[in-house]
């Protein structure tokens, strides 16, 4: 079996994950825009594809799969999934399991009003949120918020363009200089981070539950992993009220009412290392359904205290090796 992590960017552990889950004949590609790709260092083959932006994206990917007979294609960063999943059947068509969430389930991960809106609809705890000044300064003044208050890009990604009001002044200067924003209820407390995983029918198969420890560049750094039963539920929850096809990341803040969900991520997520070392092993999952395994649940066997810590590394590789499409 043949698989091609494409904007392989930086996650050298994921190619070795997924190589620890093929067999001797098994492949993992990895594909980016540049030959200067640190996780080449790690691939069996690489390939150098365009842009995602560009037109000819998608027809690129199929091509070099079709040519080197690979069986599944998954995305690793946000621009992709819009983009790839509104062609999965050309995909599928062409005997490719590309691993992406359907396309309602993407822009709901993508604009965080909606994932506000989705959450509330679906009586999921979440700060909560407006895309209107006026309608926010009649929540605050009815009690249901105060001060301070988070002005974000509906957006955004990696927390940048965040910016905390403290006053009525403030919030208009921030909402009016934003592009697209929202506003959002700050909640004091403490980050965690779900990688959860459904099957080829949207069905929950793990929820792997850590609490964040420290962020850097958007990501995160050190984690540590837990086992509490209603933060578990609470993650699968938002797994069995989304159509989820493979990993999804989310984020949720953890206060003194419980759980409250801010962001979802339907993509193999910064901090999936943690989860893989508690034993997750989503790459041995994918594999599975490519063959045609039935996969079963394994909610709640998150182990508790198992610790993630990132450290940077130096490599070294001959570049411009890469296969054309």
């Amino acid at each position: 079996m043949k698989v091609l992590l494409t904007s392989v960017g930086r996650r050298g552990y994921l190619v070795k994950y997924f190589k620890q889950d093929l067999d001797s004949e098994g492949e993992v590609w990895g594909a980016d825009s540049s030959q200067y790709t640190p996780a080449f260092k790690y691939c069996d083959k690489t390939a150098i594809l365009p842009e995602v932006s560009e037109s000819d994206y998608i027809d690129n990917i199929i091509s070099l799969c079709k040519n080197n007979k690979i069986d599944i294609v998954i995305p690793l960063i946000d621009p992709e999934l819009q983009v790839l999943s509104q062609q999965r059947q050309k995909f599928y068509d062409n005997g490719i399991l590309v691993v992406v969430s359907p396309i309602k389930t993407i822009q709901i991960s993508f604009d965080k009003y909606l994932t506000y809106q989705f959450a509330r609809d679906n009586g999921i705890a979440a700060p909560k949120s407006f895309i209107d000044i006026e309608l926010t300064l009649q929540s605050i003044s009815k009690g249901q918020m105060s001060w301070p208050l988070l002005v974000k890009p509906r957006k955004g990604s990696a927390s940048l363009g965040i910016l905390l009001c403290q006053n009525e002044k403030q919030l208009r200067l921030a909402f009016e200089s934003s592009t697209f924003p929202m506003i959002q209820q700050h909640i004091k407390g403490d980050e965690y981070g779900y990688d959860v995983f459904c099957d080829f029918d949207f069905r929950p198969i793990s929820v792997f539950c850590k609490k964040k420890l420290m962020m850097r560049a958007g990501e995160t750094d050190k984690a540590i992993s837990t086992n509490d039963k209603n933060l578990i539920d609470f993650g699968l929850k938002v797994a069995q009220n989304l159509q989820i096809f493979g990993p999804a990341d989310l984020d949720v803040m953890v206060d003194k009412d419980g759980p409250k969900l801010l962001e979802i991520n339907p993509r193999f997520g910064g901090g999936y290392p943690c989860s893989h070392l508690a034993g997750a092993n989503f790459p041995a999952k994918l594999v599975a359904i490519r063959k045609g395994q039935k996969l079963a649940p394994d909610i709640g066997s998150c182990p508790t205290g198992v610790c993630m810590l990132k450290q940077d590394e130096i490599i070294s590789f001959e570049a411009g090796n890469s296969a054309s499409t």
